[in-house]
């Protein structure tokens, strides 16, 4: 075995905070204005910490993971496993649901340590936390007797929210790993619903204040020498926070409101050691009773897939941060573009640089599908690349900047909408999109956005029809289960109401039309034949812009709210003139708006001045923000109810 180096922890650690832990054990995080930072006396003792390389704890770890795999077998066979009075085969009927999906997407519970501790109450183990993986699980069985009403899957695990309410309130006397987790799977089931979202947001919240109690944003190693950690204890640790990280701005996102865990005060590296789940079998087992069948398994690629979705993660809070903040607005045209340019660059460069099995090309099929949390991944790279050049087109509200730019993020959005319909139908014919998860009714959502205003410059037989039929029809089967799937199928066909876009009725037969096809009596298109003679990408994202048969300036008007009154302007006589210099000169084509006049949703367009004829035919209007992106999903939109177009 390699010798393990040491490290004189009697050496100044150049730190602006403490991690201090009691005789139970109990950590506490204190920084340099604490009274309590200089408490921790182990500092001033002197002491050596053996470092025992990396290599050889991944070996270590995936070795209890293994064994404990093995335990949890034969515990269950002992009935050692403590299911807090549920029936054990129910029990284990539910955790089976949960580490075959819920677990995949943030790696928010810990296999080895919880399922070892059930069997002997140790601390990785608790009720609150069992009830939450249950209350998670429940809305993916088809075991009737876990809802309140058998009719309705909204009902699922009614019993195990009631009980986790009722160990919540000793539970918030004090600070717990487990508590944590079970917080951050109760926040994620509630947000699922679409009408629990305050619960949502307090359940995650209070999982964030509990982390900086405890110090999981800090790398404990480096910041406490009370005693030494585990190496266990370190892995939890580090999944805990960045699975919390994850949630955190997913969660921002669909709300639309500010982060909580900010990059800048982690210490965390993004190292996962414990590979033990990396290249497990996975077959899908929790995708409902009409998912495929044929699916023979593969690899899970669990901890790579996290990996990523953590390093995309870091991306999406600068977006967030940059993009959709409050300031915003005090930006000079010059610095929106600089931020542009490089946001862009950090998304290019994750995506170059993900490993060979998480690069998935949809119009290159394998022989095994990958599992949903790696089309989920691929999805989120998708919406993120939209939802960052999305405000820098036509009513974006960050379009203030040359024509130039919002003809090129119009490409990077129709590009990347396209990848993501592509990806829903290689998710449906593997896995269904009956029980997806809201982030795929998200990006179909954000993706139809795209699709209906190229769809409005092209013919009913174009693709970028068969995309939108797709992403309806998507949204149409994801509604059953997914209450927001349903405003958002609400807000597209508003959309497609008002630039006269008309796909086929997918009401009846919505399964139908995933692929894009037409009615099985005009001859299908199945996925194969589409992917092969899908020429969106040669008609009109050629590298020098779209094709003579499609008017880009054409399509980014129709981004324009309420501009039915100047549809009939034909803009090719705007395109004799010069459009504005400004991205060279840093002066914006546009006179400074009102911030509040964006953040309440309208923008009054007045005449810019000078150079600025591409920007005349939006005229003296108000715009309304009615494909909203950013907090979809919040509480702004609880109201919301579909204006009346005229037929």
């Amino acid at each position: 075995m390699a010798p393990a180096a040491t490290v004189d922890q009697s050496t100044p650690n150049r730190s602006v905070a403490r991690i201090i832990f009691s005789d139970n054990g109990a950590s506490s995080y204190h920084g340099q204005t604490s009274a309590l930072f200089e408490e921790n006396v182990y500092d001033r003792k002197g002491s050596k910490r053996e470092v025992v390389p990396p290599e050889w704890v991944e070996k270590g770890l995936m070795a209890e993971a293994s064994l404990q795999r093995q335990m949890e077998v034969i515990n269950f066979r002992d009935n050692k496993l403590d299911f807090d009075g549920v029936e054990p085969e129910l029990g284990m009927h539910l955790l089976s649901l949960h580490w075959n999906r819920q677990h995949h997407s943030f790696l928010i519970t810990y296999r080895p340590a919880f399922m070892r501790d059930m069997a002997c109450n140790g601390p990785y183990f608790s009720k609150i936390l069992l009830n939450a993986i249950f209350y998670g699980s429940s809305k993916f069985s088809t075991r009737l007797e876990v809802r309140k009403d058998p009719n309705d899957v909204r009902t699922a695990g009614w019993k195990f929210r009631q009980r986790v309410r009722e160990l919540l309130g000793n539970a918030l006397d004090g600070s717990e790993i487990t508590t944590i987790q079970a917080l951050l799977v109760m926040a994620n089931s509630l947000f699922a619903l679409g009408d629990e979202r305050s619960a949502a947001w307090l359940y995650s919240g209070l999982a964030f204040r509990m982390i900086i109690d405890l110090g999981l944003h800090a790398e404990a190693a480096t910041l406490s020498s009370a005693r030494s950690l585990s190496h266990e204890d370190q892995e939890i640790r580090r999944r805990v926070f960045w699975g919390a990280f994850v949630v955190d701005k997913i969660m921002s996102l669909y709300q639309g409101r500010p982060v909580s865990l900010q990059e800048a005060d982690t210490s965390v590296p993004i190292s996962f050691l414990d590979k033990f789940e990396e290249n497990e079998n996975w077959a899908p087992f929790a995708y409902g009773s009409d998912s495929h069948t044929d699916h023979i398994g593969g690899p899970a690629y669990s901890v790579s897939t996290f990996t990523a979705l953590c390093e995309l993660c870091r991306i999406m809070n600068q977006i967030l941060n940059n993009i959709y903040a409050e300031r915003i607005f005090d930006r000079s045209s010059s610095d929106l573009t600089q931020m542009l340019d490089d946001l862009h660059s950090k998304m290019e460069n994750w995506n170059q640089s993900l490993a060979p099995h998480l690069q998935f090309d949809p119009l290159r099929p394998r022989l095994v599908t990958p599992p949903p949390h790696v089309l989920s991944l691929a999805a989120m790279y998708n919406v993120l690349l939209i939802l960052l050049h999305r405000p820098f087109v036509a009513d974006g509200h960050l379009y203030n900047t040359a024509r130039s730019i919002s003809v090129n993020s119009l490409l990077t959005c129709a590009t990347a909408a396209t990848q993501i319909v592509r990806l829903l139908r290689v998710y449906d014919k593997a896995y269904s999109v009956r029980r997806a998860p809201y982030l795929i009714s998200y990006a179909t959502y954000v993706s139809a956005t795209i699709h209906v205003r190229i769809a409005s410059k092209r013919t009913s037989s174009s693709d970028a029809h068969r995309s939108l039929s797709t992403c309806v029809a998507v949204l149409s089967i994801n509604q059953e289960t997914n209450w927001a799937a349903r405003r958002a199928k609400t807000i597209v066909e508003g959309l497609m109401k008002r630039l006269q876009v008309e796909v086929p009725n997918a009401a009846a037969n919505p399964q139908a039309y995933i692929l894009g096809a037409e009615p099985e009596s005009q001859q299908p298109i199945i996925l194969e034949q589409f992917a092969s003679g899908d020429n969106f990408a040669e008609e009109t994202l050629r590298p020098d812009g779209f094709s003579p048969g499609l008017d880009i300036d054409a399509v980014i008007q129709s981004f324009v709210p309420n501009n039915e009154s100047n549809s009939n302007i034909p803009f090719s006589s705007y395109m004799n003139q010069q459009p504005p210099t400004d991205d060279s000169s840093g002066q914006s084509a546009f006179p400074d708006q009102s911030p509040e006049a964006f953040r309440n949703g309208m923008f009054q367009a007045n005449q810019p001045q000078g150079n600025s004829v591409w920007y005349d035919q939006f005229g003296a209007q108000t715009f309304a923000f009615d494909d909203l992106l950013f907090g979809f999903n919040g509480s702004m939109l609880d109201d919301f109810s579909m204006p009346a177009y005229p037929s």
